[in-house]
């Protein structure tokens, strides 16, 4: 039975008749007869553009497309249609903005050739329409808003103390949107701050009115470096360090400041090493140079690195006596010299010396002019033919300490003669 089947000169007919359609059906669709069809949402491309921005025009619509109609055989469509197909405007001889219809050059797949290929034009003929506006580049500050908070003992800066890198903005596309911008703004939100802020961040175009833009243009860039302080603060004390003399010791005075402390702020480790230090002191002063009731200014002596949050410039410090003391003027006449420049002869011109002594009641009555020694120090001098004004010490030959009788300055001073041996 199989083997008639075989033989059969009927089946072969049908095979054949199979086989032949299928060959056919094969050449037609790959390598047949041309036929037309129409690719769509070729993608449109512009040449010239560096030229139309020269003459600060630009295209506005530029992610056009376009409907190409094509005669072309099977094989060929198929690899037109895979995406490979470009329509191209040539724009270098646009110079007014305005809407533009202009014709298009097809570029072709490297894999298909001008000669297998024939474009129908359409109802309105092989050109495409777009829009060409004036261009604009233009440069925009940036500008910071904190919104955030700053832990406690802690102060956040203001906006005039935001710094960025770059700091301008350049904008760029359509004019009249371009001019809608008026600055670039950075917003820091973060809270419990204890630091500065420095990061990158995004930034917002701003109108003239404050409001957020939203518009199609261009920046140079998407995020700006910035930094942004955040001090540390901490209130402290004023002190002045006193020395005894004049007939009082460090006990026997009080010192009224016009304001006990200050506020500062500044890093963590400025505001700490200050804290460390327990108080900002004002000056040194010698109780020999003031009087009952003096009122001495001193300025306050911060670090540049540190801010002044109470604005406190100087300081009023008055004088109070706690112990009584009396003062009288004596005319010294023992005066004398040490350290003698080698080779050099002194002679000591002046002979007298009024100088004022304080101390207490007892003590005062005891002294005498012949007490008091003026004593001149000649090691530092440069020696030189002739007079010299040089500093004396005042130095007393009588009962009490510094701090219970003394000179009340020691800005004395003795005029000698110089000669070489």
């Amino acid at each position: 039975m199989g083997k008639k089947i075989l033989d059969s000169k009927a089946l072969y007919v049908v095979l054949s008749i199979i086989l032949t359609v299928a060959i056919w059906c094969y050449v037609t669709s790959t390598d047949g007869t041309p036929r037309n069809e129409t690719i769509s949402n070729v993608p449109v491309t512009f040449s010239g553009l560096d030229i139309l921005e020269d003459r600060n025009l630009m295209i506005v619509n530029k992610e056009l497309t376009t409907n190409i109609g094509v005669r072309a055989t099977p094989a060929v469509l198929a690899r037109l249609s895979r995406g490979a197909l470009q329509a191209n405007v040539n724009v270098s001889n646009i110079s007014e903005a305005g809407s533009h219809t202009l014709n298009y050059t097809v570029d072709l797949p490297s894999d298909v050739s001008p000669s297998q290929v024939q474009f129908v034009s359409g109802v309105s003929g092989n050109v495409v329409t777009f829009e060409v506006a004036r261009f604009l580049r233009r440069e925009v500050p940036l500008k910071g808003v904190f919104q955030g908070k700053a832990a406690d003992g802690y102060l956040a800066g203001t906006e005039d103390d935001f710094l960025f890198s770059p700091s301008t903005v350049w904008v760029s596309g359509r004019a009249e949107l371009v001019n809608q911008v008026a600055e670039a703004r950075v917003t820091i939100t973060e809270e419990e701050l204890t630091a500065p802020v420095s990061d990158e961040f995004r930034f917002e175009l701003i109108g003239a009115s404050g409001d957020v833009l939203e518009l199609d243009v261009a920046c140079d860039v998407e995020t700006v470096y910035v930094n942004f302080p955040v001090w540390a603060m901490a209130e402290i004390p004023f002190k002045v360090n006193l020395t005894a003399g004049g007939g009082l010791d460090v006990d026997d005075v009080d010192c009224l400041l016009s304001a006990d402390s200050i506020m500062v702020a500044g890093s963590q480790d400025e505001v700490t090493a200050l804290i460390k230090e327990g108080a900002i002191n004002l000056a040194t002063i010698d109780l020999g140079s003031v009087r009952d009731g003096d009122e001495l200014t001193f300025p306050v002596p911060l670090a540049d690195e540190l801010k002044n949050l109470s604005g406190l410039t100087d300081i009023r410090v008055t004088i109070i006596f706690k112990k009584q003391v009396v003062s009288q003027t004596f005319a010294a006449t023992r005066i004398q010299y040490i350290h003698n420049p080698e080779g050099w002869n002194v002679d000591i011109v002046t002979k007298e010396v009024p100088v004022e002594i304080r101390g207490s009641q007892e003590l005062m009555e005891e002294l005498t002019a012949e007490n008091i020694r003026i004593v001149a120090d000649l090691q530092n001098i440069t020696p030189t033919p002739g007079q010299q004004i040089v500093p004396v010490n005042v130095r007393l030959d009588s009962e009490g300490s510094n701090a219970e009788i003394g000179a009340m300055n020691s800005n004395y001073s003795i005029v000698i003669t110089l000669t070489q041996s």
